[in-house]
């Protein structure tokens, strides 16, 4: 029977990566949802960014044997609450399922106008409804779509790891967004308890308020990330959800 699974991308030994496993093992597990990690590259770093090889998903939870119905990718910095409701019962599998990113407009901006100029013959995507990749929610008939992502990287690789490094784009994010538009992928924009980016800019550095009015912490754009406050407020949010629903 085909089962719903939460793919989440964890390639490194990140200590932060740990607590968003356990964080969503618990819920899988309460959800009746598998949890698949992707913990090796499929190809070398310098070849494809490793974000970008979230895009194999399909290829390999079928080489796992898995039967899948919906499928949602996460990134390893994200941490979800112990009692979120079950997403895949509230939405459809034809459908592509996202939260708009409103953290930096400059980032955004200049990485559709780059990446349109150079690869999209001016396709831009609308920056009212871009999305973060990070929450990416969808079905089998959207295997096809993603295997378009993995040709865009097989044609264009070299170019977007130079596009990306000259001028200080994003890795996947636009791209995936521009072929959403290219494409014409109906989707639709979930609220943003679901995939809470840049919480600091929100001012939700605050564990009681995060944690009371959202379902998905996405601890991205933080300061200070080399140095390890992503991995410090990661753990003390795992711990805080711990020690509040385990009473």
């Amino acid at each position: 029977m085909p089962t719903n699974v939460v793919f989440l991308v964890s390639i490194g030994d990140k200590p932060e990566y740990l607590a968003s496993q356990q964080s969503w093992a618990k819920w899988c597990k309460k959800n009746n949802v598998e949890l698949f990690v992707l913990t090796e590259e499929v190809r070398p770093k310098e070849e494809m960014f490793y974000n970008f090889q979230r895009y194999y998903m399909y290829h390999l939870l079928e080489n796992s044997g898995i039967d899948y119905d919906g499928v949602l990718t996460v990134d390893s910095d994200t941490l979800i609450h112990p009692d979120a409701p079950n997403i895949f019962e509230m939405t459809s599998r034809d459908k592509l399922y996202m939260v708009r990113d409103t953290g930096s407009y400059d980032w955004i901006i200049r990485g559709i106008q780059f990446y349109s100029r150079e690869l999209f013959d001016g396709v831009e995507s609308n920056i009212w409804s871009y999305a973060n990749s990070g929450f990416q929610l969808m079905g089998r008939k959207h295997k096809d779509f993603y295997d378009k992502m993995l040709g865009l990287w097989e044609t264009n690789g070299e170019k977007i790891i130079e596009l990306s490094e000259k001028y200080g784009l994003g890795k996947e994010q636009a791209l995936w967004n521009l072929m959403i538009k290219k494409h014409n992928i109906d989707f639709e924009l979930l609220p943003y308890k679901w995939n809470m980016t840049h919480i600091h800019n929100k001012e939700l550095l605050d564990l009681r308020l995060l944690t009371k009015y959202g379902w998905v912490y996405h601890f991205n754009g933080i300061d200070g990330k080399d140095f390890g406050t992503v991995k410090e407020w990661m753990k003390q949010t795992y711990r805080f959800l711990e020690d509040e629903f385990e009473k």
